[in-house]
């Protein structure tokens, strides 16, 4: 069945998942398109910089490959689970000279301005977003500058909002999937539904050409 992955030349229905903090290095994204399948680099947790040069490396390679990042999704945080948090914390946070108690509350955006910036001014083939929805004309001058955008979605109404804003294709993740999830809605556990049946929601729910799944 053709997907608008097909036409990167991606034979194998394998994704390597970005994995940011270091796992998803150049060298297994390369190694992931020479096994016919597409690897992602984790775009989470660096500058845009450092980003660029990741891309310069696979793209010296000569193979096709995504890039994730992390959306933006501000969400209100209180102060006193801040403290017991930083309180919690505390003693790992000293081994590296951080005194938390002086840390204030700030919205990390993760250089997202910048990492737009650079995916605009050097287009990739596919860029993938996790933890919330882009706004809608984020996705348009990617899909202008002739990237395939993916979106990160855990439920139905997360779908929704994905196809709503123009995401061409879908990661469909349950909560089975392994490491963080990537719900829009940190506050609340996804619902524990078996993959099958959180597709077929999705299915039901929205009309994209194909759901590619984790």
């Amino acid at each position: 069945m053709a997907s608008p992955l097909t036409a990167l030349g991606v034979d194998a229905p394998i994704l390597a998942a970005p994995m940011a903090g270091g796992p998803s290095t150049p060298a297994l994204v390369t190694a992931a398109a020479r096994a016919n399948g597409l690897g992602f680099l984790a775009g989470g947790y660096r500058t845009a910089d450092a980003l660029a040069e990741q891309i310069a490396r696979v793209r010296s390679d000569g193979v096709s490959f995504g890039v994730d990042l992390f959306a933006p999704n501000p969400l209100p945080i209180d102060p006193e689970a801040f403290r017991r948090y930083a309180r919690a914390i505390a003693p790992e946070a000293q081994t590296h000279d951080v005194d938390v108690q002086a840390v204030g509350i700030v919205e990390d955006d993760d250089h997202w301005s910048e990492k737009i910036d650079l995916l605009l001014s050097d287009p990739v083939l596919v860029v993938s977003f996790t933890f919330a929805v882009p706004d809608v004309a984020v996705i348009a001058s990617l899909r202008a500058a002739g990237t395939l955008v993916v979106q990160t979605v855990t439920s139905p109404e997360e779908a929704r909002l994905a196809a709503e804003a123009g995401a061409d294709v879908l990661a469909v993740q349950a909560s089975a999937a392994g490491g963080h999830s990537g719900t829009f809605t940190p506050q609340r556990i996804p619902a524990a539904i078996p993959l099958p049946d959180l597709l077929a929601q999705v299915r039901q729910e929205v009309s994209l050409r194909r759901c590619q799944v984790e």
